[in-house]
């Protein structure tokens, strides 16, 4: 029976890592678009994929609980500024749907809730042009890595006001990449696959979903990876706004304050923030050290010439705005550059009138 834990498990370490990313998240989405006192938007949806049971047997919670406790917080505006907010959980088990009704029987408020026991691909299809009139935030927590398609991830990045997080097993893109079923999906190299470091697996996978946004287009992508026991697996968040990077970024920053990326050390430095080494070089993460230089360099080369471009290349190499002052302002101290910045270390999408960079 439903009611009864007998096919519920814990969650393991990884699972809480990716919950906690979503939670984070989604109190960072939630009042962009419910606390806004004229509302661009009054319709907003969140959708939940593959939604599982709810809860753990321990009853943590699962993501339906999470977004219910995020969507709640807000009851009082979503009454005050009318708006509409649907939650879409989708479960196609059938022993983990019943328990996901069972969860969620009581939870009803100022907010409508739709279970579904459906196929993906099917219930993505049915529910894609409803998507085009309201704000929405995807969770994709797929069992592999089969469903996130170039097809799919091509009509999700041109909705127009979307958030999607999905998480995805990276360590099968080495183990079955000459695969026929995985090269349909998955052109990939299987020899370079394997060459790859396996700890950097994750960050082959987003460089691959970089490739499908076309050209001209602006997008943003950010990983995060997370070990669980012998297996590397990932969460990839996208937005087509750089208020919504800048948000993921700091929840991926708060989750690892070295390389705002992974649950482990993905580089192997082996550095610990709570015992750093009497060295301070040795305790500035390669990927930091490469991201200032790389900076540097494009500005005084003329490549980067405009504040907010160096802002925009901050965000797209995974750093916060601040990291960029940094920069800047040795730069500056340096006699480097000439220009009077205004620095601002959160909402880019704020400042329209750019600052030329003047070497």
């Amino acid at each position: 029976m439903a009611g009864k834990n007998l096919f519920r498990k814990p969650f393991d370490e990884g699972t809480i890592v990716k919950l906690k990313l979503y939670t984070d998240y989604l109190n960072e989405w939630a009042p962009v678009f419910l606390s806004k006192k004229v509302p661009i938007w009054k319709t907003i949806q969140i959708f939940d994929f593959f939604a599982g049971q709810g809860k753990d047997s321990l009853d943590n919670p699962g993501s339906p609980l999470i977004a219910l406790e995020v969507i709640r917080s807000f009851e009082k505006l979503i009454i005050e500024r009318e708006l509409t907010v649907i939650l879409h959980f989708n479960e196609l088990e059938e022993e983990k749907y019943n328990a996901l009704v069972e969860c969620l029987e009581g939870c009803e408020g100022n907010f409508k809730i739709r279970t579904y026991k459906q196929d993906f691909q099917s219930l993505f299809n049915e529910c894609y042009e409803s998507m085009k009139e309201s704000a929405n935030f995807l969770f994709l927590d797929q069992n592999g890595i089969k469903e996130i398609t170039s097809e799919l991830f091509a009509r999700i990045i041109v909705l127009k006001q979307t958030d999607f997080l999905f998480f995805i097993s990276s360590s099968y893109f080495r183990r079955f990449a000459n695969t026929p079923e995985f090269q349909k999906h998955f052109p990939f190299d299987p020899i370079e696959m394997q060459n790859i470091e396996y700890y950097h697996i994750h960050r082959k996978v987003l460089a691959h979903y970089k490739s499908l946004i076309p050209v001209g287009k602006t997008y943003y992508l950010a990983p995060f990876s997370i070990r669980k026991e012998r297996n590397i697996y990932g969460l990839i968040f996208g937005t087509n706004h750089t208020l919504g990077i800048e948000k993921f970024l700091n929840v991926a920053w708060k989750n690892d304050k070295l390389r705002g990326e992974a649950n482990y050390d993905i580089d192997s430095e082996k550095i610990d923030i709570r015992s750093p080494s009497l060295f301070p070089q040795f305790n500035i993460p390669s990927k930091r050290d490469v991201f200032e230089k790389n900076l540097t360099a494009k500005i005084l080369s003329g490549e980067i010439c405009k504040r907010n471009d160096a802002y925009l290349f901050t965000l797209n190499e995974g750093f916060l705005l601040k990291d960029a002052n940094t920069v800047l302002k040795k730069l500056w101290n340096d006699k480097k550059i000439k220009s009077v910045i205004e620095y601002i270390s959160t909402d880019l999408h704020k400042h329209k009138q750019d600052i030329p960079i003047i070497i």
